[in-house]
C-alpha cells in the first residue's frame, strides 16, 4: 500500500444492489477516500460488478470481511435489519458504521449538489458555446467581405498590368504599380486562409462543448 492510499480515509460498502453502487459511484472518484471492498452474497450484483471492474476487492463473506479488515467507515446499503444487527455485532472499536438511512441521505444530498454543480457548468459552457458559435459567425461573415475585396483587387491589378503593357514603357511605372496591387491581393488572401483555419478550429471547440453539455445533461 503506498503512502497515499495509507493517509486516504478508507471505505467498505455491505450490499452490492442499486443502493451500493451508486455509493459506489459516487464516492471511488474521490482523492480522500480509499474504498477497500464490498460485499455481497451475489457476486452477479450490479454493484459487485461495478466494484470489481474498478479493481475494488469483492467479498461474498460479510462476517469474515468484518473480521480481517477495519476500514474507518462501513457504509451498510442493504437496509436489512439482519444485515445491520451482523454488522454491529462484528465491528471493530476504530470503525464507524453508516446504516441504509444515512448513506440514503448521503448520497442524495452528494447527488443533489453534484447535480448544481453540474448545472452551473452547463450554464457557462452554455454560454461560452453560445458566444464562440457568434463569433465563428461574424468572423465568417468578416472573411467573405475580405476575399471579396482581395478578388476585386486581383481584377483590377490585371486590368491595370494589361493596360500598362499596352502604354509600353510610358506604362511602366504603372505596371509596378499593378504588380503590388496584386501582391497585397495574395496577401490578403493568404490571411483570409490562415484566419478561416483558426475560426474552424472554433467551431470544432463549439461541437466539442456541445458534446460536453450532453453529458452533463
Amino acid at each position: 500500500m503506498s503512502q497515499n492510499d495509507q493517509e486516504k480515509t478508507t471505505l467498505a460498502i455491505i450490499g452490492g444492489g442499486r443502493g451500493g453502487l451508486e455509493i459506489l459511484k459516487l464516492l471511488s472518484g474521490s482523492d480522500q477516500v480509499k474504498i477497500a471492498f464490498m460485499v455481497d452474497q451475489d457476486l452477479k450484483a450490479v454493484g459487485m460488478v461495478e466494484a470489481k471492474a474498478r479493481g475494488i476487492a469483492t467479498k461474498t463473506d460479510l462476517v469474515a470481511a468484518l473480521r480481517h479488515n477495519q476500514p474507518d467507515f462501513i457504509f451498510e446499503a442493504t437496509g436489512s435489519e439482519k444485515v445491520h444487527q451482523i454488522i454491529q455485532e462484528h465491528l471493530h472499536p476504530g470503525t464507524e458504521l453508516i446504516s441504509s438511512k444515512a448513506s440514503l441521505m448521503l448520497f442524495n444530498v452528494l447527488a443533489e449538489n453534484r447535480k448544481k454543480a453540474n448545472q452551473a457548468v452547463f450554464t457557462e459552457i452554455s454560454t461560452l458555446s453560445e458566444e464562440i458559435s457568434q463569433n465563428a459567425n461574424s468572423v465568417k461573415n468578416t472573411l467573405t467581405d475580405i476575399t471579396n475585396v482581395a478578388s476585386s483587387l486581383k481584377v483590377l491589378s490585371i486590368n491595370a498590368a494589361i493596360e500598362a503593357a499596352r502604354a509600353g514603357d510610358f506604362g511602366r511605372s504603372f505596371s509596378v504599380v499593378a504588380s503590388a496591387v496584386k501582391d497585397t491581393a495574395n496577401e490578403a488572401q493568404s490571411m483570409v486562409d490562415r484566419i478561416e483555419t483558426v475560426n474552424n478550429n472554433n467551431v470544432q471547440m463549439s461541437v466539442k462543448l456541445e458534446e460536453l453539455l450532453t453529458r452533463l445533461q
